[in-house]
């Protein structure tokens, strides 16, 4: 049995083993810090994070934030001791089931088999890549732009508002000004 329990603070008994999985398994330029979930929590109620319990056991986690058109998964993450067992599948088959809008993901481009077989899984579960061209803001910090793919459940949905969708991550989850970023190299 799968159940999704709702993280309300970083004083949730249960964020400990979230935070933890999401460290390990994100490299520190696709994560946020403690403070940043923290501030998220706190004063973002479109940002959810989820504790994933399959069985009895924190098996792993959601971070997804809610639009009024859409739902973007942030970060999804298993244990690495259940993951290629099938869980994985099971688990955002039945994320996905309970959301009725279109739901967006970010994910690495083709250039390597990890994240070939990524892209792959995404698309076992019904999600499509989108062929707009996507740049992943820096999360925390200074780092650099990232070329990503956008995948999602719904295909003509995302082609036709994909800018009302990039200016709404851009917003409001990376908090990324494109036109300030410009006039700051003086583009």
């Amino acid at each position: 049995m799968i159940e999704f329990l709702k993280i309300e603070n970083v004083y949730d008994p249960n964020f400990e083993e979230v935070f933890h999985l999401y460290n390990a398994a994100f490299p520190s330029y696709l994560r946020r810090s403690w403070t940043g979930i923290e501030m998220l929590l706190s004063k973002k109620p479109a940002f959810h994070s989820i504790y994933v319990k399959h069985k009895k056991d924190f098996a792993g986690l959601i971070h997804y934030w809610t639009f009024d058109k859409f739902v973007f998964i942030e970060h999804f993450a298993i244990q690495p001791d259940l993951r290629n067992k099938g869980l994985g599948s099971k688990i955002l088959k039945k994320f996905l089931s309970d959301i009725t809008l279109p739901v967006i993901i970010e994910t690495e481009l083709p250039r390597n088999l990890v994240a070939s077989k990524r892209i792959h899984f995404y698309e076992r579960l019904g999600l499509f890549v989108t062929s707009n061209f996507y740049m992943q803001p820096p999360y925390e910090g200074s780092q650099v732009m990232m070329s990503m793919l956008i995948m999602s459940t719904d295909y003509q949905f995302t082609n036709k508002h994909f800018n009302q969708i990039k200016n709404t991550l851009y917003k409001e989850v990376y908090k990324y000004d494109q036109k300030k970023e410009i006039a700051k190299k003086g583009l």
